[in-house]
C-alpha cells in the first residue's frame, strides 16, 4: 500500500506501544517491533488494492500517485505535530521501503550507472526486507487473486486508511498518550 497506510499504522503502533507499557521505559521496543511487522502485513494486504500510482503513467495512475504523497505529507506532518514519537513509528513503519526501494536500489544501481532510474533492477533480493511480506503472500493468500492494477479497487485502500485514521482518532480519543520525558 501507499506511504499513508504505513504512517497511520506506525502511529497507531507506537501509540498502543505506549499504552500498553505505562511507566516502562521500554515503550518504544514494542511499539517499534508491532511497526516493523505491520509493513509486512499491510503490503501483503495490498493484494486486495490498486497500486499502480506512478508519476509518469496514466492519468489515473497519476492523481493516485500525487493523492498518496499529499496524504503522506498530511498524515506524517500532522503526526509530528501532536506528538514527536509517532515519528519513530513512522520511520520504522517505513523501514522496508527506505531500505529495499532506496538504498539496495541506490548500491545497485551506483553499480551499473544508473539505468532507467534504478526502477527495474532488484538487486539484493536476499537483502530484502519485503521477505516477510512475501512469505505471507506465499503461505496466507496463495492462489488469491491480486488486484494491483485494477483501479476500482482504489477504493478499497482509501477504505483501509480510512478505517485506520478512524483507528488513531478512537486510540488518540479514548486513551491520551502518556506524557514523559520522551517529549520536550
Amino acid at each position: 500500500m501507499m506511504i499513508p497506510a504505513h504512517a497511520l499504522a506506525g502511529i497507531a503502533c507506537i501509540h498502543l506501544g505506549l499504552l500498553t507499557s505505562r511507566g516502562n521505559k521500554h515503550w518504544l521496543w514494542l511499539g517499534l517491533f508491532f511497526a516493523f511487522l505491520s509493513h509486512a502485513v499491510i503490503d501483503a494486504l495490498a493484494i486486495f488494492t490498486y497500486h499502480d500510482g506512478s508519476p509518469s503513467g496514466t492519468s489515473f495512475s497519476q492523481f493516485v500517485f500525487w493523492f498518496w504523497i499529499a496524504g503522506a505529507i498530511s498524515v506524517i506532518y500532522w503526526a509530528l505535530q501532536n506528538d514527536r514519537r509517532y515519528g519513530y513509528g513512522i520511520l520504522v513503519a517505513l523501514s522496508y521501503d527506505l531500505w529495499d526501494h532506496w538504498i539496495l536500489r541506490a548500491f545497485s544501481c551506483s553499480r551499473d550507472g544508473f539505468p532507467d532510474g534504478c526502477m527495474s533492477l532488484y538487486a539484493f533480493e536476499h537483502l530484502h526486507l519485503h521477505q516477510l511480506e512475501w512469505f505471507i503472500l506465499e503461505n496466507i493468500f496463495a492462489g488469491t487473486e491480486r488486484h494491483y492494477g485494477d483501479e476500482e479497487y482504489f477504493i478499497i485502500e482509501l477504505l483501509f486508511v480510512g478505517v485506520l485514521c478512524w483507528m488513531v482518532w478512537w486510540l488518540r480519543k479514548r486513551e491520551p498518550l502518556p506524557q514523559g520525558d520522551e517529549e520536550e
